[in-house]
C-alpha cells in the first residue's frame, strides 16, 4: 500500500529514513573482500579475473573469450526485433545530435601587452563503461554513457558487462553498445571488473574514466580506485519525486510511480501534492495498476518501503522538501514547471509539465538515465560530455608583459 502522510514531522522523518537507505554497515562488511579484489587483479592481471566470476559462470568462459567476438556481436543483430532496433537507432541518433552541441569550446582572450590566457578542452584516451545485468536490461544506461563519451571523439570506449550463468549477455544490450560506439565488450562484472578497468590486465585495457551503475561491490570498487582513474560518482540507491497540483493526471503519477519503483527494491517512489483528492486518486491508481504488474511482487516491496504519498500545504512546503532530499529524478507537474524550477537547488534531473514523463528523459530527453543517486545531487551531477573530457589553462606572455612584472 502507498502510504498518505499530511504531517509535516513526520513527512520530515520519512524522507531523512529513505534519504539515508545507503547500507552503511553492509558496504563496511564489503570493504575488506572488494580490497583483496583489487589487489589481486593490480597483481595477477587475467589470472584473478576468473578467480572472482561466479562458479557457473568461471566453468564456461577461458580467458579468450572474455572479450565477445566479431561473430557474437553480428549474431545479437539478428536476435532482436526490427522494431527494437529502430527505436535504438533513433535514440541514438537524437542523443548524439544532442550531445554534439554540448561539447565545450577551447577558448582564448586578448589582454593588454599582448597577454593571452584561455582553456582548451580534450578528450580522455580511453573511456570504461559499466553496465549492470539489470533483468529487463536497461538500455538506458549503455546509450548515455556511450554517447556523450562518442561525442567528443573518445578514442576507445570500453564496456564490461556480467554475462548470464551461460557467459551469454542479452543481445540488447549488445545492438545498443555497438549502435552508440563502444569499441570493445568484455563479460565481467563485479568489483573485478573495475579492477581490470583501473589497473589494466593482459586482456583489458587501462582507462583513464571509469562510469555507471552496478551493485554494492561496484560501488566501493568505484570508491577505492577513484583517484587511479576518475569516476563519475558512487552509484547509490534510486529516487523519483513528483511534485503535482491538482490538475495533473493521477493515471500517469501512478504509471510513473510504479515504473520508479520496479527498477529495484530499494527505489524510492515518493510525490507532494497540494491536492488531498490527487493523493487519494494517485493511492487507488497505484493499488489498480498494481493488480496486473508483471513485476508485481519486487513492485509492492519498493512501494511498501519506499513509496509516499506527501500531503504539503502548498507549493513551498513542497519545494523545501524537495531541496533537502536531493532527488535523483524530480518531476513538475504544475501549472507552471518553469517558474517551479527556478527554486530547485538540487536534483539530478528536472522533468517540466504533464507531459513529461520520466522514461521520456531517460531514452529521447538527453537529461542522462546515469544521475547522481542517495542525495549526492547536492554536490554532484550528471554523467554528460564533460564526464569524459579534461581541460587545460593555456597563458602566454609578451617580453613587454613579462618586463612588467620582474
Amino acid at each position: 500500500m502507498l502510504r498518505i502522510i499530511t504531517e509535516q514531522a513526520e513527512a520530515q522523518t520519512e524522507l531523512r529514513r529513505i534519504g539515508d537507505r545507503t547500507h552503511d554497515d553492509e558496504i563496511r562488511a564489503k570493504e575488506a573482500l572488494v580490497r583483496d579484489i583489487l589487489e589481486a587483479v593490480k597483481r595477477q592481471g587475467d589470472r584473478a579475473l576468473l578467480d572472482y566470476t561466479d562458479k557457473p559462470v568461471q566453468q564456461t568462459l577461458e580467458l579468450q573469450q572474455l572479450r565477445l567476438s566479431g561473430l557474437e556481436l553480428d549474431a545479437a543483430y539478428q536476435q532482436i526485433p526490427k522494431e527494437l532496433l529502430d527505436a535504438i537507432r533513433l535514440a541514438c541518433r537524437k542523443l548524439e545530435e544532442f550531445y554534439r552541441q554540448r561539447v565545450p569550446k577551447s577558448w582564448v582572450q586578448f589582454g593588454e601587452d599582448d597577454v593571452v590566457w584561455g582553456k582548451r578542452y580534450f578528450p580522455v584516451e580511453r573511456a570504461g563503461l559499466y553496465v549492470p545485468a539489470d533483468k529487463p536490461p536497461c538500455l538506458s544506461t549503455v546509450l548515455m554513457q556511450a554517447i556523450p563519451a562518442k561525442a567528443v571523439n573518445v578514442k576507445q570506449i570500453v564496456m564490461v558487462t556480467p554475462p548470464d550463468t551461460e557467459g551469454k549477455i542479452d543481445p540488447k544490450i549488445l545492438v545498443a553498445a555497438q549502435e552508440a560506439g563502444v569499441t570493445a565488450i568484455y563479460r565481467i562484472g563485479g568489483a573485478q571488473a573495475i579492477a581490470a578497468l583501473a589497473y589494466g590486465t593482459e586482456t583489458i585495457p587501462k582507462v583513464e574514466t571509469i562510469t555507471g551503475p552496478g551493485d554494492i561491490y561496484v560501488t566501493i570498487a568505484k570508491k577505492m580506485v577513484y583517484g587511479t582513474v576518475g569516476i563519475d560518482f558512487p552509484a547509490g540507491v534510486s529516487d523519483l519525486m513528483i511534485i503535482a497540483e491538482g490538475q495533473a493526471n493521477p493515471i500517469q503519477i501512478a504509471a510513473d510511480l510504479l515504473a520508479q519503483a520496479e527498477q529495484d527494491t530499494s527505489a524510492a517512489a515518493i510525490l507532494l501534492t497540494s491536492d488531498r483528492k490527487l493523493a487519494q486518486l494517485v493511492q487507488e491508481q497505484v493499488n489498480q495498476q498494481l493488480q496486473h504488474h508483471p513485476q508485481r511482487i519486487f513492485v509492492e516491496k519498493a512501494i511498501a518501503h519506499y513509496g509516499l504519498i506527501i500531503v504539503v500545504n502548498n507549493l513551498e512546503e513542497a519545494v523545501e522538501l524537495a531541496n533537502r532530499f536531493a532527488p535523483q529524478y524530480l518531476a513538475l507537474q504544475v501549472s507552471d514547471p518553469w517558474e517551479l524550477s527556478q527554486r530547485i537547488r538540487h536534483a539530478g534531473a528536472i522533468f517540466l509539465g504533464n507531459s513529461t514523463p520520466k522514461v521520456v528523459g531517460d531514452y529521447l530527453g538527453s537529461s542522462s538515465s546515469i544521475l547522481p543517486t542517495s542525495r549526492t545531487a547536492r554536490y554532484t551531477s550528471t554523467v554528460g560530455v564533460e564526464t569524459f573530457m579534461k581541460q587545460a589553462s593555456l597563458l602566454e606572455y609578451s617580453p613587454a608583459a613579462l618586463k612588467k612584472i620582474i
